[in-house]
């Protein structure tokens, strides 16, 4: 379904009309496959997808900018319950610095606040022209010369948002997408937060679960996968398990990370996962005491440690091993 949202005179005097297309929406399809089609691997995946077909509760809009009735310029968000994505901010060459983009924008988060929106997320280069742009919408660094952004409409929304409440395991849909980024955008946290999708502090996971999304339906690579939810709707949690094929015959490898306020409701989703009948292995970063407790209260040994094993933020850790089966 395509909105009309205004117009915006660009530097060169041309109107541009903007507009919001909600995915999906068969009318726009081809042309925003065409628009976008220079994006590689899993985001042409979703594009592809979401143009055509419900992807469960996500909610995909491409806010575009048009002249003469044709697009011009492209903001995209995914969204769920007020949690976004933004991204795939594309220009066409030939009507660069006329203003479009700014111009869309403006529209794109009127039009998100008015929609009650929460909470959005997007990555660009620190301190690059982007940056800047997305920086006078009101984005700012998720934490100290960062590229990855955050715009919250309320100062306390992670406060809020992270409140204890009773939590629950479920299985992971295409709607967690945004929420699984608010979640590994917490600045306090272990460092090492997930070894399978190289997730260290803060991190945006626009591509991150793409990739995951995208195993998850087409390849043989997680034996399950299970995220911890609050009564509330905020994604708090989650574990993964996946086979190391480094090692014959494979042993699995839990990745776990979790909010603190929520470490009472990680059993239950650790009991929720399906282990395989092989060896298991988790690695905690020496900083993550409360998740080595979580581990050894479900029945999970430290049998090794990895000295200096990696480096974040300009300090040292080690890398404790605990394993099961």
């Amino acid at each position: 379904m395509y909105h009309k949202l205004g117009e915006a005179v660009l530097k060169t005097d041309e109107h541009m009309e903007i507009g919001v297309i909600t995915a999906p929406d068969e009318p726009h399809a081809a042309e925003i496959k065409q628009f976008l089609g220079h994006k590689p691997g899993n985001y042409k995946w979703h594009i592809e997808r979401c143009v055509t077909e419900t992807l469960d509760a996500l909610e995909t809009r491409f806010y575009v900018g048009k002249v003469d009735g044709s697009i011009i310029t492209n903001i995209m968000t995914v969204e769920y319950q007020g949690i976004g994505i933004l991204g795939h901010v594309f220009t066409m060459p030939e009507q660069r610095r006329k203003g479009a983009c700014k111009g869309v924008m403006a529209y794109q988060m009127e039009d998100f606040r008015r929609r009650k929106g929460y909470a959005l997320y997007l990555g660009t280069g620190y301190n690059s022209h982007p940056y800047y742009i997305y920086h006078s919408f009101g984005f700012e660094s998720v934490f100290p010369e960062s590229g990855f952004m955050k715009y919250h409409v309320d100062a306390d929304f992670e406060k809020q948002y992270f409140a204890p409440t009773p939590a629950q395991p479920k299985s992971v849909e295409w709607h967690d997408w945004p929420k699984v980024t608010a979640l590994s955008g917490i600045v306090n946290g272990e460092a090492l937060r997930s070894l399978i999708w190289n997730v260290y502090g803060p991190t945006n996971m626009e591509g991150g679960f793409l990739g995951f999304k995208h195993d998850l339906e087409t390849a043989d690579v997680y034996d399950d996968a299970k995220l911890l939810i609050t009564s509330d709707g905020a994604i708090v949690g989650w574990a993964t398990v996946s086979r190391d094929t480094r090692w014959r015959p494979a042993s699995a490898v839990l990745d776990l990370f979790f909010h603190s306020n929520f470490a009472d409701e990680v059993p239950t989703l650790l009991t929720s996962v399906a282990f395989p009948d092989a060896k298991v292995q988790c690695y905690v970063d020496s900083g993550a005491k409360k998740k080595a407790e979580v581990l050894e209260d479900a029945g999970f040994t430290c049998e090794g440690q990895f000295k200096n094993q990696f480096m974040y933020g300009g300090q040292d850790y080690d890398v404790l091993i605990f394993a099961r089966g």
